[in-house]
């Protein structure tokens, strides 16, 4: 920098500025010091040593827990990074994924993060990430159910300022889309996020809640045996096929487990919640192949009413994702200070028996 002032004849702060501020320079100064550095093979201040010495990155990391391809393959996912990328234009903060796979390495990727803040999507849960994440001394906005850990911890208040949640009352959501599903049905099933870490896709019947790991899928489920009880069904004898990956052709495996074949018609599931329109759309495939019709056979619902939803008429938990993300992304940045209950509405279509009178 100083020989690219000398040749230009200008100080080394002007130098400075014609690359950091060029607004406080003369369009002539500047061309000078670029036509200089030019000749001298100078391509500009280093950025990560201004970030040091700024003590900002102008960056916000957004933590994915299913993988970095899941980013992108995934609609929902798409939609809501759609919303903290509206933001990041808005605030000219550059925006970076960090995927996370439940291993030992998953603290260290946070705490090697040059990022200013964090926002958490799919899937959170208590341990060592999530500690990492509260105590890196960021703003962090997680999406989805607050992990229990946050209001136990001895100083909830200090981190209570700059760590928010952004969801839906996923209890009541669930109850009310699983009582849609599930009316009329004599044998209702559901098909659920992992309730693990390092989850296997398995069916089990009526899992224990409060053993459930992560707290999204648990309100879920919470709010299904809401719905089951109240149809006077046991909680116990409903058969939950769990997925390891929300993904349409990843869960055909047990879903073909839960479902049976087109001979086990009459001891199968009449009726199926799941918990994204993925999975629902993974029943549907399976109905389809073995000659099943909606509703008639079984109903089945998804969650996030997303275009394939619709395209396909499956009933569906209505959330905002691409609005959650914005508001995510707000308050990483500072920008709000408060995360009101995301509002939420059933899409009620026609892979579901309508109401009786």
């Amino acid at each position: 920098m100083a020989d690219v002032a000398r040749a230009a004849g200008v100080s080394v702060m002007t130098v400075s500025y014609a690359y950091s501020a060029p607004h406080r320079v003369s369009p002539g100064t500047r061309a000078r010091v670029e036509t200089s550095a030019a000749a001298l093979g100078y391509a500009g201040p280093n950025p990560a040593a201004r970030s040091l010495r700024q003590g900002r990155s102008n960056s916000i990391a957004v933590v994915v827990g299913e993988g970095l391809t899941y980013a992108f393959d995934d609609p929902e996912s798409s939609r809501f990074l759609a919303g903290v990328a509206s933001v990041c234009v808005e605030f000219q903060q550059s925006l970076t994924l960090v995927p996370v796979n439940g291993d030992a390495r998953d603290a260290d990727r946070i705490r090697e993060s040059a990022a200013d803040a964090f926002v958490l999507w799919t899937g959170v849960s208590d341990g060592p990430l999530l500690d990492a994440v509260v105590a890196s001394g960021r703003r962090v906005a997680i999406q989805g159910a607050e992990p229990d850990s946050l209001r136990a911890r001895p100083d909830a208040d200090q981190v209570a300022g700059r760590v928010h949640v952004v969801t839906i009352d996923d209890r009541s959501a669930a109850a009310a889309v699983a009582t849609a599903t599930f009316a009329g049905a004599a044998r209702p099933a559901v098909v659920s996020f992992a309730l693990e870490d390092e989850q296997e896709a398995t069916v089990v019947h009526g899992p224990a809640l409060d053993d459930v790991r992560f707290p999204g899928a648990r309100q879920r489920l919470r709010g299904y045996r809401d719905a089951v009880e109240a149809a006077g069904h046991r909680w116990a004898d409903v058969p939950v096929a769990v997925v390891g990956r929300n993904h349409r052709q990843d869960a055909r495996p047990v879903i073909e487990e839960l479902l049976g074949g087109a001979d086990a018609q009459e001891s199968a599931p009449d009726a199926v919640v799941a918990m994204s329109d993925q999975l629902a759309l993974a029943v549907l495939d399976v109905l389809t192949e073995t000659d099943r019709s909606t509703p008639g056979d079984v109903a089945v619902s998804g969650w996030d009413d997303s275009p394939e939803a619709a395209q396909h008429g499956l009933t569906s938990v209505h959330q905002a994702l691409e609005e959650q993300g914005t508001q995510c992304a707000l308050l990483a940045l500072g920008q709000v200070t408060e995360a009101p209950t995301a509002p939420w509405s059933l899409a009620l279509r026609t892979t579901t028996r309508p109401e009786r009178p």
